[in-house]
C-alpha cells in the first residue's frame, strides 16, 4: 500500500514538475495573453482659435459608456437603468449587451469590450459610478474629449463641426483634419475582472501625440457684426443668400467671412446647404464691381485717362447685339471717372473697345479670376471665366461690365484688395500660424504678391472709386461718417436655364475704407433679393457700412484727415 502510495505521489512531483519547471513558462504566457487587454489612449485635438487668441473650437471633457460582456449579470436591467442616463433606448442596450454575450460563447477569446455611447458630458460620471456601484453592473466608463465650440455660429461656414462619432464634417476640421486630430496612443495591460489594470501585471504605453492649435486670421467680434448684418439684411430683402468679407488692404488677411444662411456647429440643422461657405464655393455674375478691372486696365495700358470725355446714349449695338444702360437718359458726355460713378454699360463698352480681348483677360486673370485664391478653405472655387479665344462675340462686350464672368465674393473682394494696395495683389489668408512640437505659434508662410497694375493706376482708381460714393455716384449710402469711402457697386442679372432671369438679380457693393490711407476692403453681395430694392447701392451698400464702421472702430483705426476731392463726372444731366 505504501509503495502505492509512494508511486501516485511521484506521479504528482513529477506532473508539478513538469508544470512549474518544464512548462512553467508557457503556461504562464498562455495565461497572460487570456488577460491582456488593449485600449486607445485618445489624442486631443488641437483648437482652432481666431487671431487675438480667442476659442472658436475646442476639445473639453467627455466620457464614453462601455460594458464588459462577460461580467454583466442582468442585461435587462443594465438597460432599463442605463438608459435615461446615455439617452438610448433600453430595449436596444439590451440587444447589443445580449448579442455580445452570444457572440462570445462560441469566441476562442471572449470579447470583454463592448462601447455603448459615445462623448457624453461631465455630468453622466457621477450617475453611471453610482450605477456601477449599486449593481455591480460590468458598466464602465473612458475617458475622452468631445468638440465644442463656445463662440456657437460665429465663423461657423469657416471652421465647420465634428459629426457626433468625432469624424470631421465640414470647413476646416475637414480640410486641416491631419493638423487638428493627432495620432491616439496605446496602453496594453494585463485586467483583472471588470476591465481594471492587475497591479502586480504587465503594461506598456505608447503616448498620444496631440494635435497641433491653428490660429485663423478671423477677427471674432468683426465676423460676429458681419454676421449680424447681412442675415438682418437677407431676412428683410427676402433673399435666398448674402455673404460678407472683410479683408486687409496690405496684407490679405480675411477678418471676416460671413455668411446666411449659416450654422450654429453646436445644433446643427439637417439642411446641408447651411455647411456651404458661399463667400468662397458660390461663383456669381460680379456685375458692375467687375468695372473697376476693366477701368485699371484701360488706364494702366494708356487708353484712357480718369478725365477722358466719351460720347454714351443710353444703349449701342455691337456684335450684333443691343446693349443698354440701367436708366434711360439723352446721349452724354462723362468721363471716365463719370462713367464708372454712374456705372454706365455703354460708357465701360466703348472704354473697352480699345482694349485687345487678349489683354484685358490677362489683366482680369492677374487681378485673381479664373484661379482658386488659395486660402484652403473647403468648397473654393475658382469662378468661371474662359479663355478670350473662346469668347463669343457678345461675350467681348459683356464681360468688360462683368456678365459673362463668375467669381466668388473672396475672389473680387481681392481685385479692391489690389487697387488699395497700390496694384499689387496679396492672396487672401485664412490659416495665420500652427504650433509647432513646443506649443508655439508658428505663423505660416506669406503668399506670395504679384504686381497688376501701377501704383499710379492703383492711385488713380482710388480717386475714381471715392466719385462713386460723391452725391451723384450710384455708392452714397455706403458713405461712413468721419471716413473717406472708395467702392462700386453692382447689380447683374442672375444665370438661368442657359440664359438670364431678368427679375433675379445678384446686388453687391465692394468698398475700401479709409480711401485716403487703406486699410480694410469690405464686400457684400445679396443674392436674389424679392422684396425691396435690387440695387446693389441701396441693398448692399448700408450692409458696407454697417460692417465698414464697426471693424474701423473694433480695429482703431482713425477717421480720414482730409475730405473727399470733388469729382469731375463730365456731362451727365438727365
Amino acid at each position: 500500500m505504501l509503495l502505492v502510495f509512494a508511486f501516485v505521489l511521484s506521479l504528482f512531483a513529477g506532473r508539478l514538475f513538469q508544470v512549474q519547471g518544464v512548462e512553467g513558462a508557457a503556461y504562464s504566457q498562455e495565461a497572460i495573453g487570456k488577460r491582456t487587454q488593449q485600449r486607445a489612449l485618445p489624442a486631443v485635438r488641437g483648437q482652432i482659435v481666431d487671431r487675438d487668441g480667442v476659442a472658436l473650437a475646442t476639445s473639453v471633457q467627455a466620457y464614453d459608456v462601455e460594458a464588459d460582456p462577460t461580467n454583466v449579470k442582468d442585461a435587462d436591467l443594465v438597460g432599463r437603468s442605463l438608459a435615461p442616463i446615455i439617452g438610448v433606448p433600453a430595449a436596444q442596450i439590451t440587444a447589443k449587451i445580449v448579442a455580445a454575450q452570444e457572440k462570445n460563447k462560441t469566441a476562442k477569446k471572449p470579447s470583454r469590450y463592448l462601447q455603448l455611447a459615445q462623448r457624453l458630458g461631465p455630468t453622466v460620471r457621477s450617475k453611471v459610478y453610482a450605477l456601477k456601484a449599486e449593481q455591480r453592473s460590468g458598466i464602465t466608463l473612458r475617458s475622452t474629449t468631445t468638440r465644442a465650440y463656445p463662440s456657437g455660429a460665429v465663423g461657423a461656414n469657416i471652421v465647420g463641426f465634428l459629426r457626433n462619432d468625432g469624424t470631421p464634417g465640414a470647413g476646416l476640421e475637414v480640410k486641416l483634419d491631419d493638423v487638428l486630430r493627432g495620432s491616439d496612443g496605446r496602453e496594453v495591460f494585463e485586467g483583472a475582472k471588470g476591465g481594471a489594470i492587475m497591479p502586480t501585471g504587465t503594461e506598456t504605453i505608447t503616448p498620444a501625440v496631440d494635435g497641433k492649435d491653428v490660429q485663423l486670421t478671423i477677427d471674432r467680434d468683426i465676423q460676429w457684426k458681419a454676421q449680424q448684418a447681412i442675415a438682418a439684411q437677407v431676412k428683410a430683402s427676402k433673399a435666398d443668400w448674402g455673404s460678407v468679407v472683410v479683408l486687409d488692404t496690405k496684407t490679405g488677411e480675411v477678418y471676416a467671412m460671413a455668411n446666411s444662411p449659416t450654422l450654429d456647429p453646436n445644433h446643427r440643422s439637417s439642411n446641408p446647404a447651411t455647411y456651404v461657405n458661399q463667400a468662397v464655393a458660390d461663383a456669381f455674375e460680379p456685375g458692375s464691381t467687375s468695372k473697376v478691372m476693366t477701368v485699371s486696365s484701360a488706364i494702366n495700358e494708356g487708353t484712357t485717362t480718369p478725365s477722358t470725355v466719351y460720347t454714351v446714349p443710353d444703349q449701342i449695338h455691337m456684335s450684333d447685339k443691343t446693349f443698354h444702360d440701367d436708366e434711360t437718359h439723352r446721349t452724354w458726355h462723362p468721363t471716365t471717372t463719370g462713367i464708372l460713378a454712374k456705372s454706365s454699360n455703354v460708357g465701360t463698352i466703348e472704354i473697352s473697345t480699345k482694349l485687345a480681348p487678349a489683354t484685358l483677360e490677362g489683366y482680369i486673370r492677374k487681378f485673381g479670376l479664373g484661379a482658386k485664391p488659395g486660402t484652403g478653405l473647403e468648397g473654393e472655387t475658382g469662378g468661371i471665366f474662359a479663355a478670350s479665344a473662346d469668347w463669343s462675340g457678345s461675350q467681348r462686350w459683356t464681360i468688360a461690365f462683368g456678365q459673362g464672368i463668375a467669381g466668388s465674393l473672396l475672389q473680387m473682394a481681392g481685385v479692391y484688395q489690389t487697387l488699395a494696395n497700390g496694384g499689387v495683389r496679396v492672396p487672401p489668408t485664412v490659416v495665420e500660424a500652427t504650433t509647432d512640437a513646443g506649443g508655439d505659434f508658428v505663423r505660416t508662410p506669406a503668399p506670395k504678391p504679384v504686381r497688376v497694375v501701377t501704383a499710379g493706376t492703383a492711385k488713380k482708381m482710388m480717386s475714381m472709386m471715392e466719385a462713386v460714393t460723391y452725391e451723384g455716384g450710384t455708392g452714397k449710402n455706403a458713405i461712413i461718417d468721419g471716413y473717406r469711402v472708395a467702392g462700386k457697386t453692382g447689380t447683374a442679372w442672375i444665370p438661368k436655364n442657359g440664359g438670364y432671369c431678368r427679375s433675379c438679380y445678384q446686388s453687391s457693393f465692394i468698398g475700401v475704407v479709409p480711401a485716403d490711407k487703406p486699410r480694410l476692403v469690405v464686400a457684400v453681395t445679396i443674392s436674389n433679393p424679392h422684396t425691396g430694392s435690387h440695387f446693389g447701392g441701396t441693398i448692399a451698400a448700408p450692409v458696407f457700412k454697417e460692417v465698414g464702421a464697426f471693424a474701423l472702430s473694433t480695429l482703431n483705426i482713425p477717421p480720414s484727415g482730409s475730405t473727399s476731392p470733388v469729382p469731375n463726372f463730365g456731362d451727365v444731366r438727365k
